[in-house]
C-alpha cells in the first residue's frame, strides 16, 4: 500500500476504494466487518458523538495525543482486532 502523505484521509480513500472493489466483485473475505464495528467501536472508547467518520475520530485524537493519524490508525486497529477475534 502506498500513501503519497501520512494522511488518515488518504488511507481512508484507500480503504474505502478496497471495500467497494470487494463489494463490486462480490467478495467476503471473512473479516470484522470494518465500517460499522471499528467505527462504532472508537465513538464507544474515546466517548464521541455520532455523526463523524472513523478517519474523523482518529484525527480527532490525533490532535488530542500531538501524533500522526495514521500511526494512531494502526495502534486502535491493532487494539480493536484483539479486542473482536
Amino acid at each position: 500500500m502506498y500513501l503519497k502523505t501520512k494522511n488518515i484521509y488518504l488511507l481512508d480513500s484507500f480503504i474505502g476504494g478496497y471495500l467497494s472493489c470487494q463489494q463490486i466483485h462480490d467478495k467476503n473475505f471473512d473479516d470484522i466487518n470494518f465500517q460499522s464495528d471499528f467505527h462504532e467501536w472508537l465513538r464507544v472508547k474515546f466517548n464521541f458523538e455520532r455523526g463523524s467518520t472513523w478517519a474523523d475520530y482518529i484525527f480527532k485524537i490525533s490532535q488530542n495525543e500531538g501524533l500522526n493519524s495514521v500511526d494512531i490508525f494502526f495502534r486502535e486497529y491493532y487494539l480493536f482486532k484483539e479486542e473482536n477475534l
